[in-house]
């Protein structure tokens, strides 16, 4: 059957122009995201927006865009995830809309915590079909695709927050979006293919709660670790016992919601690891560097925002230079030396935090690389009816990866004043080297079964 999976996916030439409404997808999830820190101050103004309800704006969409994965990944599994795609995509043009008349507060946080859902289902039915519509080296450049347009999408939000704020209006940042997802709809429908997995999943209620609370629970934590310690130590507390008794479950459950047992295989384990690291050192480094530019140079938010585009670029290239690097080194060879380069970057930055170009470039680069060949080395080493259930896991691990960074790298800067910042990069860059030099066990620990073939309308 795996056989004739590949003949028929080498005979459909068309499989690439799937990736166009599968990209759209995934560029406006990663504008929206970061498009709302410029728009901000114009949303505030106009709507006389609180402290909270600010704050709530910006932390909406991702909290519900990470609580949502797991139940999105099933729910693709069991209906089809072009099916969940294009619903997705429904949903995020038409609250979108939703959201550019909102004359309140609340109900902008409501739209946007609607958008987060919405984004869930075409990015988990993005990444399971990425997983099995492509095989060996060309999934790690469909994956760098996938990294290359978030990398864009990121660097270019913020651009188009503000310029779209301070022209017509940051109303615009989601009426302007509404006509992208349509058009994405209508070419998911044509190009992607369908794909579920070969049998029934059922559906076990505590464990869908048991991820919810755990997810919010922790993904909140990270976010207002910061702004509000106890509250977020309270619930992320909450949220991490949560998770401790959904894995339980899952471990006695025939068919369990996400299968646990895939982290004891060793290449699994630490290329999941090594996407936590990358993708947590590289948003601290954003985070960070901002503050300093801001708070100790009197940079503006635009001049901070233009400083760290060479990070952005570089994380695009390295999407794109990733599948290229296979045609020298091993997957395993080329993930430690991106993440080799990406701690050079952040050592530097420490010991000369003067000139961040060059720095930036190499934490960028190692972004790029590693996201992408950790990302498809998830899927070598399971089967194609797991794809859903990888898929979300994967997009757990970007989400979480970034609130860690964030949260620990961040804390440790805060914790030690005037040497702050330069300790947080030297603990950020020791991260990112032992993540590059652990080893990667060449022998899983569970069989592959046969990979399913796919369902094709």
């Amino acid at each position: 059957m795996h056989q004739q999976t590949d003949v028929l996916t080498r005979l459909n030439p068309r499989r690439w122009f799937a990736m166009i409404p599968m990209l759209l997808g995934v560029f406006l999830g990663a504008v929206t995201i970061s498009s709302a820190t410029t728009a901000l101050p114009s949303m505030i103004t106009e709507l006389s927006l609180s402290t909270v309800e600010a704050t709530w704006i910006i932390d909406a969409y991702p909290l519900a865009l990470a609580v949502s994965l797991v139940v999105a990944a099933r729910t693709g599994d069991r209906f089809g995830r072009r099916r969940m795609m294009i619903l997705g995509f429904a949903g995020f043009a038409a609250f979108n809309l939703v959201g550019g008349f909102a004359q309140s507060g609340l109900a902008l946080i409501a739209a946007r915590t609607l958008l987060g859902f919405a984004e869930a289902l075409v990015i988990a039915s993005v990444v399971a079909t990425i997983g099995v519509h492509f095989r060996a080296r060309e999934r790690v450049f469909a994956y760098g695709l996938w990294t290359a347009t978030f990398g864009a999408g990121s660097a270019l939000g913020p651009l188009i927050g503000g310029l779209l704020s301070d022209g017509p209006g940051w109303r615009w940042t989601m009426y302007a979006a509404a006509p992208v997802a349509a058009a994405a709809l209508v070419l998911a429908a044509w190009l992607v293919p369908e794909s579920r997995t070969s049998t029934r999943p059922s559906w076990d209620f505590a464990s869908i709660a048991l991820s919810i609370v755990a997810l919010a629970g922790i993904v909140y934590g990270l976010q207002h670790a910061a702004l509000a310690p106890v509250t977020a130590a309270i619930v992320g507390v909450t949220g991490v016992v949560a998770l401790v008794l959904f894995v339980r479950r899952q471990r006695r459950l025939h068919d369990p919601l996400i299968d646990v047992n895939l982290f004891a295989n060793g290449r699994f384990s630490v290329a999941y690891l090594q996407i936590l690291v990358t993708t947590g050192t590289s948003n601290a480094t954003v985070f960070l560097v901002s503050l300093h530019l801001q708070q100790t140079r009197g940079y503006s938010a635009i001049e901070a925002g233009i400083t760290l585009l060479p990070h952005a670029a570089l994380i695009v290239i390295g999407g794109v230079l990733a599948p290229l690097t296979l045609r020298i080194f091993s997957s395993g060879v080329a993930t430690a030396l991106a993440l080799i380069a990406q701690a050079s970057g952040l050592i530097w930055v420490s010991v000369q935090p003067e000139n961040f170009i060059a720095p930036l470039v190499l934490i960028g680069l190692g972004m790029g690389v590693v996201g992408t060949l950790s990302a498809a080395a998830l899927f070598d080493v399971t089967t194609s009816d797991q794809a859903g259930q990888v898929g979300a896991i994967q997009e757990v691990g970007f989400a979480l990866g970034a609130g860690l960074g964030i949260a620990v790298f961040g804390a440790i800067a805060a914790a030690l004043g005037i040497n702050g910042f330069s300790v947080a990069f030297v603990a950020a860059a020791v991260t990112a080297a032992v993540a590059g030099v652990l080893p990667v066990s060449q022998r899983s620990r569970r069989r592959r079964a046969p990979d399913a073939q796919l369902t094709r309308n």
